[in-house]
């Protein structure tokens, strides 16, 4: 259920939210990130490369893009998540959609993974097309948008739904 609300909301800001052309909402990194912490990596991978391409067959861009960039952020999770969840006292405890869980924390991981999911998505799609200046621009630009998006929705929209 919370797959396809992601897809579905992924796909509208593909649609119809085009503020700047080197600016890309990403919403579906979210999925992989609400994923319970107890997943081993390669569901995780299976599920971000499903949603991925899922998400590139359903809307107009490049067939394989957000499937790689999906792709590596399952991949990276786990090492993203273990130095955060190393001093908490119970792993249990690392429930993202809880309301206890701690504001810093979440920020912390929604920077890393969307830091990674761009790291795969930009130079993709833009092979050839642009310098490593702007490219590193828009990688800031893109993660400090997607960062404040994802952490509004999943504090105001979405824990309710995964709770």
């Amino acid at each position: 259920m919370g797959a396809l609300l992601i897809l579905i909301l992924q796909l509208l800001a593909s649609a119809f939210i085009n503020i700047w052309p080197p600016l890309y909402i990403a919403i579906i990194p979210l999925f992989i990130i609400l994923l319970p912490v107890q997943t081993d990596t390669y569901t995780l991978m299976f599920c971000g490369f499903a949603i991925g391409l899922l998400t590139d067959a359903l809307s107009d861009g490049i067939l394989g893009l957000n499937a790689a960039a999906c792709t590596l952020l399952a991949a990276c999770k786990n090492m993203i998540i273990r130095p955060m969840q190393r001093y908490d006292i119970q792993p249990e405890a690392f429930d993202l959609t809880s309301a206890d869980f701690d504001t810093r924390k979440l920020i912390t991981l929604l920077i890393f993974s969307y830091l990674v999911f761009f790291i795969a998505y930009i130079p993709l799609d833009s092979i050839g097309a642009s310098s490593f200046i702007f490219m590193i621009f828009r990688l800031v630009i893109n993660v400090l948008v997607n960062v404040i998006i994802a952490y509004l929705l999943e504090r105001l929209w979405i824990r309710r739904i995964f709770s």
